[in-house]
């Protein structure tokens, strides 16, 4: 308003002497005079044209100067609310918001052991059980998550993340029609009853999970966070809360979390988050009276305490002010870093195994203590972000480094004396030197109709056998002994052989998805490796897309892959010498899905990969495919 009143003041400073005299008395104005000579009606009339003008364009400066700043005032605002995990209009006034879907997928999965198996005798994916030189899987899963919003004030606001019968088989969970155990008394043909039973042993969850319960509370200074949340930054690579309706996997923290509205700074307006993170908090007490389950049990030890501390800062827009950018034919140039320091004193590896057995510290005899480690581990991550979006181009980078310390690593044997019984054996000191990149590259050729893409993703390798996603596997000797996994083995340890005390390959998120088949269903995660990925979409109608793409990816490490070759592998010992690194070319994949969305809750999609291996996935391997199916009701 000041801006107007000003361009007011400016328009009456433009008037001639005697109408600005006139305005500011109020008095009528004046006669015309009869003697006024006809030739000066022309120059007052283009005299009073220019300053109507120059007034108005005086006045429209102002107004477009006042839009601009209430705009800039709203999209900081929008900024800060969309960084801060608030919805940018705010939380609506209805006490319960509820929010999820309920999805069914189906997949067939054909040769995707390839036709092989690696140097530890391990079958690249499950075989059927009945397995024959070429086998198919098929199956179909289910799930409900429900996704509740509690609006308790215009500030203060509760929300939650249950799913039920999360990825239950279609088929699972207590049918009795022809069981064996009833035998040769079947139930009735008339139909198969299906109860849930917390104890089912058919079953690798229970039916209900509360996965995640947190509260977020607007301040006058940001907004405050707390319980558990999930956790989301970037593309994705390092964290990702698995936020998409096809996704299986996403990240879970015990957070507080304080978020500041942007500030001003030399490189732009900036949002500062700072948080803590309770990674874990290792030996609890039971109740001291009552015991498990009962009451309110509590932390035992700090010294085996688990800690993050971490800080976003980012320059982030909404997509409402990217949408407005673009529409103005501008740009939004978004970025940010996320940095975590992880720590960890001591830990008691017993905890994990027993968990509560009442003699934690009870008597105050150390012979009651269970066996700790010091651990002395540490962790520095650092993840940078940033986002170009114009009309036509959407480029997006990611990219994370990791370097740490773990002072005492161990790891669990059997007990020679005792069977029954597994002790701590010492791995020593371990370093952590890891980093990763993702570039993604999006160009509209016919908007809103086809779209160009290309991503170009790495992470760091290492030189032990396997691409270290299943790093709890083991292989046996000739004679039966438990070891490391050899060269040639398609997973394993990244540490612990002779001379090895560093692991440097990192997984990407599995929540990041690549492809179909390669990364996504037979090694687990981007590791050790580098991809290339150009791909098309096509907007077929509104709510109908085709998307394909053609993934090519290579090993970053000769000695992972599952073609390397060890010197000798009748010896524990033989077994982690290598003597010929293996081809490093993995595989080319190509990948299709079509997918509709109806526009009023109803949501289904088809998808097919075929994969091609490489020399670097072993000799004389046989191509896999999948197709799938899913369909989903979002409300």
């Amino acid at each position: 308003m000041s801006r107007l009143l000003a361009a007011a003041l400016a328009a009456l400073l433009l008037l001639p002497g005697a109408a600005r005299a006139q305005a500011e008395s109020g008095a009528p104005a004046p006669a015309p005079e009869a003697a006024k000579p006809a030739a000066d009606a022309p120059k007052d009339a283009e005299l009073d044209a220019k300053t109507r003008a120059a007034i108005q364009r005086a006045v429209e400066k102002a107004k477009e100067e006042l839009r601009d700043e209430v705009r800039a005032e709203i999209q900081g605002a929008q900024s800060a609310a969309e960084f801060m995990g608030a919805v940018a209009e705010g939380p609506k006034l209805e006490f319960l918001q509820l929010d999820g879907y309920l999805r069914l997928r189906g997949d067939l999965y054909d040769n995707l052991d390839l036709g092989g198996v690696d140097s530890s005798g391990h079958s690249y994916f499950p075989k059927p059980l009945q397995g024959t030189n070429r086998g198919s899987l098929a199956s179909a899963n289910m799930r409900l998550r429900a996704e509740p919003t509690l609006n308790i004030s215009e500030r203060v606001r509760v929300k939650a993340q249950i799913d039920v019968l999360d990825n239950y088989v279609l088929g699972s969970s207590n049918s009795d029609l022809f069981d064996a155990y009833h035998s040769p008394y079947t139930a009735s043909f008339y139909g198969s009853s299906r109860a849930l039973s917390k104890h089912d042993a058919s079953a690798d969850r229970d039916a209900i999970q509360p996965k995640r319960a947190w509260a977020e509370v607007q301040t006058p200074v940001g907004l405050l966070s707390f319980g558990r949340m999930p956790s989301e930054w970037g593309l994705g690579i390092l964290t990702s809360a698995g936020s998409k309706i096809d996704d299986d996997y996403g990240d879970t923290v015990d957070r507080i979390q304080f978020a500041l509205p942007p500030v001003a700074t030399p490189i732009g307006k900036l949002s500062f988050a700072p948080m803590l993170d309770f990674d874990s908090e290792g030996v609890l007490h039971p109740d001291p009276h009552f015991g498990p389950g009962l009451g309110q049990p509590f932390d035992a030890e700090s010294g085996d305490d688990a800690r993050t501390f971490a800080l976003k800062i980012a320059r982030l827009d909404t997509d409402d002010e990217i949408r407005r950018k673009v529409e103005r034919n501008s740009s939004s140039f978004n970025y940010g870093l996320y940095y975590l320091y992880r720590t960890q004193r001591w830990t008691y590896p017993s905890w994990r195994t027993q968990g509560y057995d009442g003699s934690y510290g009870d008597t105050g005899d150390p012979a009651t203590e269970p066996d700790k480690v010091k651990r002395n581990a540490y962790t520095h991550v650092a993840d940078f972000w940033a986002r170009l979006v114009t009309q036509r181009w959407h480029l997006e980078l990611e990219t994370v480094g990791v370097y740490g310390h773990i002072g005492e690593a161990f790891e669990y044997v059997p007990d020679a004396t005792d069977a029954t019984r597994q002790v701590i054996s010492s791995l020593g000191r371990v370093l952590l030197r890891q980093w990763a990149a993702t570039l993604t590259a999006r160009y509209k050729a016919i908007p809103n109709k086809v779209t160009l893409g290309a991503e170009l993703g790495a992470a760091s390798g290492d030189s032990a056998p396997g691409f270290g996603v299943d790093t709890e596997r083991k292989a046996t000797d000739a004679s039966g002994n438990t070891m490391l996994p050899p060269y040639g083995s398609i997973d394993g340890p990244q540490f612990g052989q002779p001379g090895d005390r560093a692991i440097r390959n990192f997984r990407f998120n599995p929540a990041y998805r690549v492809d179909l088949i390669l990364w996504r269903h037979i090694i687990g995660q981007v590791t050790d490796a580098w991809y290339l990925k150009p791909s098309l979409r096509w907007d077929i109608l509104p709510g109908l897309a085709l998307d394909t793409a053609l993934v090519y990816s290579q090993a970053m490490s000769g000695a992972s892959v599952p073609s390397a070759v060890a010197q000798d592998t009748t010896s524990a010992e033989g077994a982690y010498v290598l003597q010929k690194q293996g081809k490093k070319p993995l595989a080319v994949e190509a990948d299709a899905r079509l997918s509709l969305d109806s526009g009023n809750g109803f949501m289904t999609w088809a998808e097919g990969g075929v994969l091609q291996p490489f020399g670097g996935l072993g000799n004389s391997l046989s191509r896999g495919w999948v197709l799938s199916f899913g369909m989903a009701a979002k409300f």
